[in-house]
């Protein structure tokens, strides 16, 4: 009799464990294009009109990560969520051409005003990252 309440424990401990191992599938929401703009400083194109598949999540920094990764394109950035500030692109860095210079993110052609580690896209959007001086 003691065995029957020592096997169930272990066998919803099994379960417990097992639930806790699965992720959850996120919804593919459909595709995005993102460009990587260096003209600015004569470094062309990083990348141009790459698509990426949107998950139900996705931010701006998801799919420029997974768009740089993708093409083995070093990103560097810091912070997190609304604090997330992507530091440089393809060894091309803030402050590399003066005080003011960066990198900016455009959706469809907007400039954005929230941080690309929560600014959440939709089917069809269109990121621009362009690396600025001033």
């Amino acid at each position: 009799m003691k065995k029957i309440p020592v096997v169930l424990m272990i066998v919803l401990l099994f379960l417990g464990l097992l639930s806790s191992c699965t992720q959850k599938v996120l919804e593919n929401k459909g595709k995005i294009t993102i460009t990587i703009d260096a003209t600015s400083v004569d470094k062309g194109f990083i990348l141009t009109d790459y698509t990426v598949s949107l998950n139900e999540t996705d931010t701006v920094f998801d799919v420029t990560f997974s768009a740089c990764k993708d093409n083995n394109i070093l990103m560097s950035s810091r912070g997190v969520s609304a604090a997330r500030y992507v530091e440089g692109i393809a060894d091309l860095y803030e402050f590399d051409y003066g005080p003011m210079s960066g990198w900016v993110f455009y959706v469809n052609e907007e400039s954005a005003s929230k941080s690309s580690g929560v600014y959440e896209l939709k089917e069809g959007d269109v990121v621009r990252w362009e690396y600025v001086t001033e």
